[in-house]
């Protein structure tokens, strides 16, 4: 049988493995009977040497196929995702979250994958509870939560039992201020495999990378992208689209090759604001922030932010054609309510 000591010793060598290897890696990860130490010096020698795009396009198709199926095969194709890595230390207010919200009212199915915070206050399934939508679900609730409502949440731990035997080695590794891949495979690893997606990354040499390996999944349409934050004192960039600097964006979509951009909030028809207005806090901060976007009056540079990302997710899934006419069709469902009486939807969904 192949060790993984065999493995970390080809990566010392700065050699990168094939799909095979990956896979074989991925079940000596996951076996219990691996030593800790031995699963430690194999996820820091593949970091130190640098993932390629194809080695963590292996990960994610393996982990996926690893995951409970959620049984929405119906639906996935023409879903979208939307989340980001976090990592980024800046303590933003949940946006993909809330975006996910405003694309579900305007009956865009969102299969949505997440977990509770980790690197911040606030993670999205934290948001998520609060608002009334329960955590652990059966496939059953799963399937009509998304049919009825255009939504529906895998709260991850439910469906990646694999992870079990991975996690004291996370857990290790976070301790020593170490990144791996698991610190980006999170958002990469939705077990309804959805045709669409919009992921945000916590560092701009990432956007690339992540980019490459997705198309290599078999997503549909997908943007990568990274917020840059000039001249803070201890944010440099943020895991989405921001109005307070030029954002990176690495989009993709079947037949088409991969377009690398920057763009600044003039491209959305916004003007520039400064970082500290999307800046977020605990599950009580986020709510009071997430009902003061349903009535307009949020700090300007989060409602930017909200929809700028929400416009390249419109026309990621094809419900607008451009940029522009996804921020007027993200206002127009806040200014009219729908937002709103879509939540309310959700309480008595769940109630």
């Amino acid at each position: 049988m192949d060790s993984l000591e065999k493995f970390t010793e080809l990566l010392r060598d700065k050699q990168n493995l094939e799909d095979d290897q990956i896979r074989l890696c991925i079940n000596l990860l996951t076996a219990e009977e691996i030593l800790l130490q031995e699963k430690e010096d194999f996820l820091l020698s593949l970091a130190t040497k640098g993932e390629t795009a194809d080695e963590t396009a292996s990960f994610i198709n393996c982990f996926r196929e690893l995951a409970r199926n959620p049984e929405l095969q119906e639906y996935s194709d023409h879903a979208i995702d939307l989340c980001g890595t976090g990592g980024d230390r800046a303590g933003s207010f949940n946006i993909s979250t809330f975006v996910s919200f405003i694309l579900a009212s305007a009956d865009v199915p969102v299969i949505k994958h997440g977990n509770r915070s980790i690197s911040s206050k606030c993670g999205s399934a934290d948001l998520l509870e609060a608002i009334g939508i329960p955590l652990e679900l059966d496939i059953e609730q799963i399937n009509e939560s998304l049919k009825q409502l255009s939504f529906t949440f895998l709260f991850a731990p439910s469906f990646h039992p694999a992870f079990k035997h991975i996690a004291p080695v996370r857990k290790e590794l976070a301790r020593k201020g170490i990144i791996t891949i698991f610190n980006v495979l999170g958002p990469l690893i939705n077990p309804a495999r959805p045709g669409f997606q919009v992921l945000g990354v916590y560092a701009k040499e990432l956007v690339s990378r992540i980019g490459n390996s997705l198309k290599q999944t078999g997503i549909k349409r997908g943007s990568v992208v990274h917020g840059c934050v000039d001249n803070h004192p201890t944010i440099t960039g943020v895991d989405e689209l921001t109005s307070s600097g030029q954002n990176i964006v690495c989009s993709f979509g079947q037949g088409k090759g991969i377009s690398n951009e920057s763009w600044g909030p003039e491209k959305f028809g916004l003007e520039y604001s400064k970082v500290s207005d999307i800046k977020g806090g605990n599950l009580k901060r986020n709510l009071e922030l997430m009902n003061l976007l349903l009535i307009d009056r949020a700090p300007k540079g989060l409602m930017s932010s909200v929809l700028m990302n929400a416009a390249l997710a419109f026309m990621t899934i094809g419900k607008t054609n451009n940029l522009q006419e996804g921020v007027g069709l993200a206002k127009q469902l806040l200014k009219d309510g729908e937002v709103k009486k879509w939540l309310d939807r959700v309480r008595t969904f769940y109630s």
